[in-house]
């Protein structure tokens, strides 16, 4: 139910983006368990510091992006602002929600998460705020992270529930000059 045919071809893939709304919330569950290497929704659902991504969605102040190749939904990207009592894995301030971003495995390599992340930078920037995300350092995608500017916040190191290490990234509510 990906939206991808199951061979690729070499042409790029025609990648729409749009408005993730309330109504999205299972996709945006699909996507959380892909982020947070849970097995199922289920999974996610259970673990408090991932579903803390989630619960309660579409609160004030969240938003985010759904990506669709071929009229089907194969990733999102959403941002939440934590206040720090919510202990979330990484905070940085008022201004600087969390970013989360799951693709479906067969999208990969074909834009889709470049997509997402340019068009939630271009509402966080035009709402005057920067993004932050927490990340494993064994994550592949900490390369786009950073080709999309975000900074490795020093001394953000912390062991992951999966016996690793994940670190906290922050993009500037300003690009720098």
């Amino acid at each position: 139910m990906s939206g991808i045919p199951p061979e690729r071809t070499g042409s790029p893939a025609m990648i729409r983006l749009r408005s993730a709304e309330a109504d999205d919330i299972g996709l945006l569950w699909d996507c959380l368990a892909i982020a947070a290497y849970e097995p199922s929704v289920a999974s996610a659902m259970s673990v408090p510091l991932v579903a803390a991504h989630l619960d309660g969605w579409k609160r004030p102040g969240d938003f985010g992006v759904i990506a669709e190749i071929e009229g089907g939904a194969v990733g999102a990207a959403w941002a939440r602002q934590f206040r720090p009592e919510e202990q979330p894995s990484y905070y940085v301030d008022e201004l600087t929600p969390e970013m989360s971003i799951g693709v479906r495995e067969t999208a990969r390599g074909l834009g889709a998460g470049k997509a997402l992340i340019d068009a939630l930078i271009t509402e966080a920037r035009s709402a005057g705020l920067g993004l932050c995300l927490n990340v494993r350092d064994s994550n592949p995608a900490v390369r786009l992270y950073e080709r999309a500017g975000f900074r490795r916040a020093p001394g953000s190191e912390v062991r992951n529930r999966a016996g690793g290490i994940s670190f906290g990234m922050v993009l500037p509510r300003h690009p720098a000059s």
